[in-house]
């Protein structure tokens, strides 16, 4: 066993020693420094090619970016050519709409306008056919009158009765078109502007509305007597008139 060691063990010592003398060879003759030299430059050429190859990728990396960049610049100003475009037919459409809605408006006035003046001649054209009516009739009563044919009492008692129908037809036109009628629209009255009324829950204001309102009713049925005794005096004397001229007539 001891003997097989020692055998090993010099086994290895040759072993180091050839290693040894061949390394010392391999310097002597200049294999190391090739050695070295060669695998310098091997490892130079594969860190340069690695190198170039980051330097290629990375310059390649910075073209597409910069092409992205261009075209998301590009669809940036396109994005900005739309944009102006569709708020140019927006603004269009816009001044359409606005020139439409301010010649319905101006043609909606001028038709108002229209009616309210041809509603006006109408109306001032029947007062004044009324006035001519009413004078063609007191001159042709005037005539009878002075020839003869007509008493004076029929004459003041018809023309009195036309007067007072014009009078009122021209108050009441000229009330009714300065303070009633609408400004805008011919049919349309104006109203006085009031807030609804407030009634407070009281027996006693409860009851005097009711006599208001039952006096109100008492005075308008008086009202309507007052009138019904009016036309029928009215009536009366026309008849009284009628007779006196019809008996006129026969003598």
């Amino acid at each position: 066993m001891g003997t097989l060691n020692s055998n090993i063990q010099d086994a290895l010592a040759m072993q180091d020693v050839e290693l040894a003398n061949a390394m010392n060879q391999f310097r002597a003759n200049g294999g190391a420094s090739d050695y070295i030299t060669q695998r310098r430059g091997e490892l130079y050429n594969t860190v340069s090619s690695e190198h170039s190859d980051s330097i290629a990728k990375v310059f390649g990396d910075l073209q597409r970016a910069t092409d992205t960049t261009k075209n998301i610049l590009y669809y940036h100003v396109r994005n900005k050519d739309l944009d102006r475009l569709q708020n140019s037919i927006v603004d269009q459409a816009a001044a359409e709409a606005a020139n439409a809605t301010y010649d319905n408006h101006n043609s909606k006035r001028q038709f108002e306008i229209n009616q309210w003046t041809s509603e006006n001649k109408l109306d001032t054209v029947f007062v004044l056919q009324m006035a001519f009516i009413y004078l063609t009739l007191t001159a042709a009563m005037m005539y009878g009158m002075n020839a003869g044919m007509i008493p004076s009492s029929v004459f003041y008692g018809v023309t009195g009765i036309f007067s007072i129908a014009v009078v009122l037809t021209l108050i009441v036109r000229y009330q009714y078109t300065s303070k009633t009628r609408d400004n805008h629209l011919w049919n349309r009255r104006r109203f006085a502007k009031m807030g609804p009324p407030v009634m407070p829950n009281c027996p006693a204001v409860t009851g005097m509305v009711a006599d208001f309102m039952e006096n109100t009713a008492q005075q308008i049925d008086s009202l309507e007597s007052q009138s019904k005794g009016m036309i029928q005096t009215g009536a009366d004397y026309l008849a009284d008139s009628a007779s006196q001229l019809s008996g006129s007539l026969r003598k």
